[in-house]
């Protein structure tokens, strides 16, 4: 295979950086930040593809804690502060292409972790190559059961921290039944590991707040065409819609949806409209779409949210983007956390480390459950209104839920 392009972050430090030379695979059981006082974190982040839009803000959310970590010293390891070097690689949104660049940060880069990139399609093939060679690896960006469920064998080395698929079934599932409507539903769910976790969960969901399946259509992820899923919606009289997809499908559905005059009150699609360039992309059509919040400035403390604040959330003002590097800056803090705590490179002395967390972080209150690896963050569905996401469920205070969807009409 043709190596996909490298994307190396180097982060100003206070002396020069030297490449670690001392393997670190978890499988000799040792691992070691190498000889030139570094100690190497690994990405492999899908900057360009259909996920782009997901990769670049969590390249932004690592760097800013790394950054933060080594301007206060860096890490003690062995009695001795080591800085720290992220190195990212860029997917290009391929999933070989992830799970060949796992394997290369560890055993060419010297990585003694890696950090998580966004979806199943990325992150399990990433999970399996940590499990394989026996090095930490975390994430956020992907729903706890679909993780929980990527190995049968259970994870060893690969933890997760997001929301819960059946919270987001059942808020989902509320909003949809607070619009005004003949309460008939069309869902929509590709093939994607965490769509076919939650589409069940929908379906009852939506049944437990009395609205009525009446379209329950599924494909494969690239799918173009939605033309007859449309026209058997509107024959079925759907007056709402929920859809869980991959951005690009997401975007295509809801162009078909306005071009087939298909108008129904709300519209909700996870996955997609969460990006921040669903609104560029979109346009009118996507105005008071529904869409999934997955971080509240609110699950930070105050002086979390003074770091985050001036640069992140400058760089992302009102864009869901700011959440995406929120959450990444707190899976960084979990590492760089759990190595200080570890005093030690050593694979299965950071694993035991960032199993044991118990911390406050920007996405809140990070505990592991030591059976599935995960642990559970707030959901919340939000609307897309005049170029910003607010939030809908539970309502923000001095937001409206605006119906009928606007940008479908």
């Amino acid at each position: 295979m043709r190596a996909r392009p490298r994307t190396l972050a180097t982060l100003a430090l206070a002396v020069p950086l030297v490449l670690a030379v001392a393997a670190c695979s978890g499988g000799n059981g040792s691992g070691s930040s190498g000889s030139g006082g570094t100690i190497v974190i690994g990405a492999t982040l899908s900057l360009t593809g259909s996920l782009d839009a997901l990769g670049q803000p969590l390249e932004a959310g690592y760097e800013q804690e790394i950054a933060g970590v080594n301007a206060a010293g860096g890490i003690a390891v062995g009695g001795t502060k080591e800085k720290l070097r992220l190195v990212v690689l860029n997917n290009g949104s391929d999933p070989s292409t992830a799970s060949s660049q796992a394997s290369e940060l560890v055993r060419h880069d010297h990585a003694v972790a890696l950090l998580g990139s966004a979806t199943p399609l990325i992150v399990t093939p990433v999970a399996l190559v940590s499990e394989q060679l026996r090095v930490p690896f975390l994430t956020s960006l992907m729903p706890v059961e679909a993780f929980a469920s990527g190995d049968k064998t259970g994870w060893n080395y690969s933890w997760d921290f997001f929301y819960d698929e059946q919270q987001q079934a059942a808020d989902a599932a509320k909003a949809l039944a607070s619009v005004p409507s003949n309460k008939k539903v069309v869902l929509f769910t590709d093939s994607e590991p965490d769509s076919v976790v939650e589409g069940p969960l929908y379906r009852a969901a939506f049944k437990a707040d009395g609205l009525d399946v009446v379209g329950d259509d599924t494909f494969p992820v690239g799918t173009t065409d939605f033309s007859s899923f449309i026209a058997g919606a509107k024959a079925n009289g759907a007056q709402l819609l929920a859809g869980q997809m991959t951005p690009a499908d997401g975007a295509a559905l809801w162009k078909q949806l306005k071009s087939f005059g298909f108008r129904p009150q709300a519209a909700f699609l996870a996955n997609s409209s969460d990006v921040g360039n669903w609104w560029q992309s979109m346009g009118s059509l996507a105005q008071d779409t529904l869409s999934q919040g997955y971080w509240s400035p609110s699950q930070a403390s105050p002086g979390q949210l003074a770091a985050i604040t001036p640069t992140l959330g400058r760089r992302y003002a009102g864009n869901p983007d700011y959440a995406t590097a929120a959450v990444a800056y707190a899976v960084a803090e979990v590492v760089t956390d759990a190595l200080a705590k570890a005093g030690s490179t050593s694979p299965g002395k950071l694993n035991t480390a960032i199993s044991h967390t118990d911390a406050q972080t920007t996405a809140g209150l990070i505990k592991f459950n030591h059976a599935t690896h995960t642990a559970t963050t707030p959901y919340y569905i939000t609307q897309w209104q005049n170029g910003k996401l607010v939030q809908v469920q539970p309502l923000a205070r001095g937001v409206t839920f605006d119906v009928p969807a606007a940008g479908l009409g």
